[in-house]
């Protein structure tokens, strides 16, 4: 052990000689020599001990040395300069992947977008240039995981160190997260979609003010204005489609479908949801109605609890939340509460699912005095006339949040099946609250005719008669879709009976819902119901199936050919001389024709129809 420090001790102070070295030999064995001529090793093997082969010097050349003295003189000046000079940004511009644009030619509506490489993210293109090689460290846009052994073959080199002493380059403003293979002029003819025909029941967003910051660039710089656009544009393309568009219907599948993937890809972030804001909100919003529209319900789910949760975490559900609020962002954050409130309830009737959003879905008279304390009607007032071409769509939403507000946690907790039971009878809907709510979706129904808003009756907004015919559509299909969908629930708790002193606890009353539909759809144009897409289709098939279930579950006093009685149970009145030709099958017939033209019978509840009367007597006549 000490003989080799002494060896090393001997040669301390010796001159240095050609033979300071080991040998050829030993050289190419890696072997001890002792540097003799011939060497030790040498004479016992019998080789010829040879010093011929040049050794390569140690250390940098020079020429290395030139090219780390002129990179740490560039870097002496960038530190004072002190800002991103005009060498920093020529350096930029030369980045392999980088960031200029170079806009497309706009392509024709109805062709497929620009295939989207799927392998790499819209931040791929944010990547600083690599170093000097002759630095002898990685590249700064390349990550090594710092448990892994690094190439360099120099353990001393600490990278976390080098990364510290190095100059990084500074961040700027003006980075582009819009995909380059998107030309946002594609997209300007499916926003004007969307104001025509979707904003009128989905009143969020301001047409002017989008355009603005459009032409500001505000999605070329902030990724989740960039990811909601790219959303929008996507719920454009497919939910509002006419009926000469449906041959154009797979094509924007496809382009709806690549807009959505790259919205997924702006958004991504380690810490998504931390700073939680209203362009997050509505890009899940969008993204979560163009998965329903596809029949993807898991996937939708997902998204929908997704933008409720950051609704949540942004409190735009909690009246304190708006104090320090402008009018604009306040009205803004007060039309996505109501939006995604009446939503998550249909939604929760539709699919079975629970709610976040608890107790009523919109402003109440106390939720309205907590912005106005002096008269919760003049803010209401505001909120509706404040922007004419928005009055009616505002008042619709507004009608569809009082048609929600009897539907809270209890009913949707009952709906699903978390009945809370007592002697074997359900406690939260029993036959007193069944009737309360049902004459208060009454109410709802007969203040929408007149024009009226029950929390504020001050104020007098439009009658149901004077909106859009889509509105009309979708407030009054939506108000018996809930009747239909109370009726259900009386049925799965037993309160129907064949006789009742109250019309809604009867087996036929679902018949007279089913008649209003008929009624209300054939006072409308078909456009105006597909432009809701394939929801509409499924109130409708759950209106028809109503019809089914009561025929079936009836012990005998209502068939497929009784005919209905002359009244006005749900506000729709049966002609007394048309009352003997109404009947059950006549309505089963009637719906099952509307679902065939509804876009053509090109959804899913076409189908599901005609299995659900598969073996029910109306086949037999």
């Amino acid at each position: 052990m000490f003989s080799i420090l002494d060896t090393a001790a001997e040669t301390v102070g010796r001159p240095k000689t050609t033979t300071d070295r080991a040998c050829d030999q030993c050289k190419s064995r890696k072997v001890r020599c002792d540097m003799k001529r011939p060497c030790l090793v040498c004479a016992n093997k019998g080789f010829d001990c040879t010093y011929d082969k040049a050794r390569k010097k140690r250390g940098p050349a020079g020429k290395r040395i030139d090219e780390i003295r002129r990179a740490q003189s560039k870097s002496v000046d960038h530190e004072r300069a002190g800002s991103f000079g005009g060498e920093r940004r020529d350096e930029v511009s030369n980045w392999p992947n980088g960031l200029s644009m170079q806009q497309p030619q706009t392509p024709d509506l109805e062709q497929p977008l620009p295939r989207i490489n799927t392998s790499t993210t819209a931040y791929s293109n944010i990547s600083g240039p690599p170093l000097d090689p002759a630095l002898g460290s990685p590249s700064m846009s390349e990550f090594v995981f710092p448990s892994l052994p690094m190439d360099s073959p120099s353990s001393s080199w600490d990278p976390f160190g080098a990364l510290l002493q190095q100059e990084l380059p500074p961040l700027t403003t003006s980075v582009d997260v819009w995909p380059s293979h998107i030309n946002e002029e594609t997209l300007l003819p499916w926003i004007d979609v969307y104001f025509k025909r979707l904003h009128p029941t989905i009143p969020i967003l301001d047409r002017a003010e989008m355009y603005r910051e459009m032409l500001t660039r505000k999605h070329h710089s902030e990724p989740q204005y960039g990811a909601m656009l790219l959303a929008l544009c996507a719920f454009a393309m497919t939910q509002p489609i006419q009926i000469h568009e449906r041959a154009s219907h797979p094509s924007r599948s496809v382009q709806a479908r690549m807009l959505m993937e790259e919205c997924v890809k702006m958004r991504v972030a380690a810490d998504f949801g931390e700073q939680p804001s209203i362009e997050m909100i509505l890009a899940s919003f969008f993204l979560f109605a163009c998965l329903f529209g596809n029949g993807q319900h898991k996937a939708a789910r997902l998204r929908l609890r997704e933008a409720v949760d950051l609704a949540h975490s942004l409190g735009i559900h909690l009246p304190q939340s708006y104090e320090s609020l402008q009018a604009d962002a306040r009205e803004r954050w007060l039309r996505t509460y109501l939006v995604l409130s009446v939503t998550e309830r249909a939604y929760a009737l539709q699919q079975r699912h629970s709610i976040d959003f608890r107790g009523r879905p919109g402003l109440s008279a106390r939720f309205m005095a907590d912005f106005n304390p002096t008269d919760a009607s003049t803010y209401l007032s505001r909120l509706i006339y404040s922007d004419q071409s928005d009055t009616k769509a505002m008042t619709g939403l507004l009608y569809l949040m009082e048609s929600f507000d009897a539907i809270d946690e209890n009913v949707i907790e009952c709906w699903i099946g978390y009945c809370r039971y007592s002697d074997g009878v359900c406690e939260t809907f029993d036959r007193r609250r069944a009737l309360q709510t049902f004459r208060a979706q009454r109410r709802i129904r007969e203040a929408c005719l007149t024009g009226n808003i029950s929390f504020a009756p001050s104020i007098s907004p439009l009658p149901l008669s004077e909106l859009m015919d889509s509105q009309r559509a979708d407030i009054t299909i939506t108000q018996f879709w809930l009747l239909n969908r109370l009726w259900s629930i009386c049925w799965s708790h037993g309160l129907l009976r064949d006789e009742s002193d109250h019309p809604e606890l009867q087996y036929d009353f679902a018949c007279y819902v089913a008649h209003a539909v008929l009624a209300t759809c054939d006072a409308l144009p078909l456009e105006s119901m597909e432009a809701h897409g394939v929801g509409f289709a499924e109130k409708i098939y759950d209106v028809a199936t109503g019809i089914v279930t009561a025929t079936q579950a009836s012990s005998g006093n209502l068939t497929l050919n009784t005919p209905l009685r002359p009244t006005d149970q749900v506000a729709i009145t049966i002609d007394p001389e048309q009352a003997g030709q109404v009947t059950p099958q006549d309505l089963l017939f009637r719906l099952q024709g509307l679902l065939q033209s509804f876009r053509g019978g090109d959804h899913p509840f076409n189908g599901k129809f005609a299995d659900a009367l598969t073996g029910n007597a109306y086949h037999g006549g």
